[in-house]
């Protein structure tokens, strides 16, 4: 629940930084995106190994750690206005997401038993989907509050009154236009976007590090050991002393006559 509060969420305010910071277009804003599943694809194989060597805790604190480093470099490289000064910090968010999400998903599943899978893998999506919603729903909140802020001030010291500042602060904070190249948007509104974005990424930065503070205190170390049957199952299964002595019935449910 709580890496999902970021995850999803990543991908709308990459591409929105993209388009109305950095001046690219809808399709050219892809390839934040595409750095960051560079270091995600590599960094779930590694993580998957290791699940299966020495279970799932070491895996997801490592990807929650290295993913807040990741957001935290990220976000104070974004008022650069610079794509190539970001890109390996987004490839090592993108790694951290990759060590923990398949882990994390992974074992949370194989803590059910062998009947409730359907239940469990329900639930954790479940889970993913409403984290992903509620992130959207708060970050996006928190993205137009610092825009509105920074744009007003902007405005404010351009020489504008303040009421007329915060009026059109309001109208820009909520209304999207991007993707017409970077002398489309006045380099003023760019660099206020990118100070928004730059609070959505510290934020992501700190629901990481809580994520890694839950799993170093929260998930077992070792590989997940197949649970022991129920008591009910060892009384109805007999025992190998009762299995030897039964004797062996034939087609029509009688013990086979010797022959003669």
């Amino acid at each position: 629940f709580i890496t999902n509060l970021a995850f999803i969420p990543v991908f709308f305010f990459g591409s929105e930084y993209a388009q109305l910071s950095l001046g690219k277009s809808a399709s050219e804003a892809g390839i934040i995106l595409l750095y960051f599943f560079i270091g995600f694809v590599i960094a779930a194989q590694i993580g998957g190994r290791m699940l299966d060597r020495g279970g799932a805790k070491r895996p997801v604190v490592i990807g929650c750690v290295l993913g807040a480093v990741g957001f935290w470099l990220w976000a104070g490289a974004v008022t650069d206005l610079s794509f190539s000064a970001q890109q390996w910090y987004i490839i090592m968010a993108g790694a951290g997401m990759g060590f923990m999400l398949g882990p994390a998903s992974t074992d949370a599943v194989n803590r059910a038993s062998t009947l409730s899978y359907g239940e469990a893998t329900g639930i954790t999506q479940t889970v993913r989907n409403y984290a992903a919603s509620m992130g959207l729903a708060i970050l996006g909140t928190v993205l137009v509050t610092v825009m509105r802020h920074q744009v007003t001030s902007s405005l404010i010291a351009q020489g504008v009154p303040a009421g007329r500042a915060s009026a059109t602060a309001s109208n820009l904070s909520q209304s999207r236009s991007g993707g017409g190249g970077v002398g489309a948007i006045p380099h003023f509104i760019r660099l206020d976007f990118a100070h928004a974005t730059q609070t959505v990424l510290y934020i992501m930065a700190a629901v990481m590090a809580a994520a890694a503070i839950v799993a170093f205190a929260g998930l077992r170390a070792g590989v997940q050991k197949e649970e022991t049957a129920t008591a009910a199952d060892q009384q109805a299964a007999p025992t190998e002393a009762e299995s030897a002595d039964a004797p062996v019935r034939g087609a029509e449910g009688s013990a086979p006559q010797p022959e003669s």
